[in-house]
């Protein structure tokens, strides 16, 4: 907790004269959304830091693939073989991972009843593709839904869902290659131990992190839908450990269609989901610790839409050991926007103070999007609606400077209190307090004092009153005793 704290507190001190933003780069359109779509883009990078982009047409049922050129994305390459179509909408459709220029993009092909699953593979970062490679193992009932990652040797691990006939039994399944892709092992089910059944339609998730593998997935266990996690720390021969993810117990009878996505990073899982338990689809970060086996999550959802009505979803993560990058889908009830949020301390925490859009263009709906970060720099897609197309844009963290005159060291005092707290200047509002995970915390504003004063009960603790002053968010460590 005093690491925690005296990271907080560094960072907090740091934005008083200076706030790390995201600096994203002009828009650029990947391909011509009216002859190939853009349906659920997926960003990959391959050698050098190459981006390629997979998507698909939701009216023709095709998947593409463009690739950056050093000037834009190259004409689209065509996935998938004559007369076929592949199984692909807005919460649904092809993944894609990359090692270098090894490159494996999986997919469902239609019809839906006995579509397989296969696999197209690259090795010149998606110039070029393979036939498709058969992934599932099903020869009765349904195998759809697929996802992979792709570990330091290039080589795939696929899960899917998979149904007995007539729809029934689903459950989520892996099947892992040993050579680059070009052939699959029998499939996997490795959630056995789990209760219930896997949730029908919410997309799972395969993060591979050198011989740590996790499959993420959202469960269904009598309309509690909840996040769980299968673990093995020895690269996917055995998965021992089982955890629920969060413990939010949302109990819906309809499907949500919204799977998680995460981020093995350090000795720490990273999962982020959407969630209606608290009444409105909201975005939330668990932190699991994994090393030999998944430990006890940490969880706490991110700032809520400014308007009460609002919604968010889709979210996904990316980044390293200390530059974390997040984005979501987020409406301010009507339109839909794109969101990011980041660290550069690798505290996840610092997502409730760098939430900001990233889209440029706000008419009309942006949705869907995907980010990936390496090496100091997040490159972004996410489905245009005014245009059809999928929109790619580039950001670094950059740092913009707040004139001290402009912005005195506001603080509080007495620090620690009771419970109330007055302010050292006159500032335009409290925007908020919230506790060490990012919650919300009840408070009332009080005209106490020359500058006003700000009062929380019945609580002890650790928190931060966020302010604004001048147009600025300051957040405020206090202690409560």
């Amino acid at each position: 907790m005093k690491n925690l704290l005296a990271t907080l507190f560094v960072l907090i001190a740091g934005l008083v004269n200076a706030q790390n933003i995201l600096e994203w780069n002009s828009e650029i359109e990947v391909s011509d959304g009216g002859i190939y779509g853009n349906t659920r883009p997926r960003i990959v990078l391959t050698a050098n830091d190459v981006p390629l982009v997979i998507y698909g047409n939701g009216g023709t049922k095709q998947l593409y693939a463009s690739r950056w050129n050093g000037s834009g994305f190259s004409t689209p390459v065509s996935l998938l073989p004559a007369n076929m179509t592949a199984y692909v909408l807005s919460w649904t459709g092809p993944d894609v991972a990359a090692k270098g220029d090894t490159v494996v993009v999986v997919f469902k092909a239609e019809p839906m009843d006995n579509g397989n699953v296969y696999a197209v593979r690259s090795t010149d970062g998606g110039i070029t593709f393979s036939d498709t490679i058969r992934v599932d193992d099903h020869n009765a009932g349904v195998a759809w839904m697929p996802s992979l990652d792709i570990d330091e040797n290039g080589n795939p691990s696929v899960v899917y869902m998979a149904h007995d006939s007539l729809w029934v039994h689903p459950r989520y399944v892996v099947s892992h290659s040993a050579n680059a892709g070009l052939s699959f092992d029998p499939s996997m089910n490795i959630a056995i131990s789990i209760p219930e059944e896997a949730c029908d339609c919410c997309p799972a998730e395969y993060l591979i992190n050198g011989n740590r593998e996790v499959m993420l997935f959202r469960n269904n266990d009598n309309n509690v839908r909840d996040i769980y996690g299968v673990y093995s720390s020895d690269g996917g021969t055995t998965y021992p450990s089982v955890s629920q993810i969060n413990m939010l117990d949302w109990v819906v009878t309809s499907c949500p269609s919204s799977g998680p996505h995460g981020l093995l990073r350090g000795s720490d899982l990273i999962t982020v989901s959407m969630s209606r338990s608290s009444g409105k689809n909201r975005v939330y970060v668990t932190i699991n610790s994994a090393t030999t086996s998944l430990g006890n999550p940490s969880e706490f959802m991110l700032p809520a839409p400014d308007n009460v009505n609002g919604s968010q979803n889709y979210p996904r993560i990316s980044g390293n050991q200390d530059t974390i990058v997040l984005t979501w889908q987020e409406s301010n009830p009507s339109n839909s926007e794109i969101f990011s949020a980041f660290t550069t301390v690798g505290n996840v925490s610092d997502f409730t103070a760098t939430k900001a859009i990233a889209n440029t263009i706000t008419t009309g709906a942006q949705t869907n999007p995907d980010v990936v970060y390496r090496n100091g720099v997040a490159h972004l897609v996410f489905q245009d609606g005014p245009t059809g197309s999928v929109i790619y844009k580039t950001a670094t963290v950059g740092t913009v400077g707040i004139n001290e005159t402009e912005l005195p060291a506001i603080s509080v005092y007495p620090n620690p209190s009771t419970g109330e707290f007055h302010f050292t200047h006159q500032i335009d509002h409290v925007t908020e307090v919230i506790d060490l995970s990012g919650r919300s915390i009840d408070f009332q504003v009080i005209p106490d004092g020359e500058f006003g004063s700000v009062q929380v009960n019945d609580l002890s603790g650790s928190y931060f009153i966020v302010v604004e002053f001048n147009g600025q968010k300051v957040t405020i460590p206090v202690t409560l005793k």
